[in-house]
Order: C-alpha cells, then sequence, then structure tokens
C-alpha cells in the first residue's frame, strides 16, 4: 500500500514532543488552543497529526519558539501506514 486512506493516524512522536514543550511552561492543550484562539478539539487532532494544519502547526512552533520541522516533522505515506498499523495492535491487545 503506497497511500493514506481514511483518517490519518495518531503520531505519537509528534504529541509527545508538544506535550513535553507544553509542560516545560506549564501549559496544556486547552491553554495552548486559548492563546491561538482556536478550539481545543482542534488543536487536540493538529497536535496530534490526525489533522495537518500547516499554518496551526506553524503557529503552535512560533508560541512554543520552537522549529516547526522539529515538532511537526513531514512524514512519509510509509511511515503513516506503519503508525496507523501500529495504531491497530494497540487497540487489539
Amino acid at each position: 500500500m503506497n497511500f493514506i486512506e481514511g483518517k490519518l493516524p495518531v503520531d505519537t512522536e509528534r504529541q509527545t514532543r508538544v506535550k513535553v514543550e507544553l509542560a516545560k511552561r506549564q501549559m496544556t492543550i486547552s491553554s495552548l488552543a486559548c492563546s491561538l484562539g482556536v478550539s481545543h478539539q482542534y488543536v487536540s487532532a493538529v497536535v496530534s497529526g490526525r489533522k495537518l494544519s500547516d499554518k496551526t502547526e506553524g503557529e503552535i512552533a512560533a508560541f512554543l519558539q520552537m522549529p516547526k520541522e522539529y515538532l511537526f516533522p513531514v512524514r512519509t505515506v510509509r511511515e503513516l501506514n506503519e503508525m496507523r498499523s501500529r495504531n491497530q495492535q494497540r487497540v487489539v491487545a
């Protein structure tokens, strides 16, 4: 399979990186969302990789004063498919 069908998988690496940076600042996803003027659900989806938004990823990186490429690495189709497979294995186990 060389394409992604359906929903994007959760990218735990980017999610962890953002959450660590928020924790260093004693912030939550909700407080980040409030600072950016968007909903908690939307920021959560972007941080987890379930939604891709170049604009919002850039705003989060700027707010946290971190390189966007570090917080939100570009994923290949193969990496996304592997993440989906790992996520499905967690649900079954």
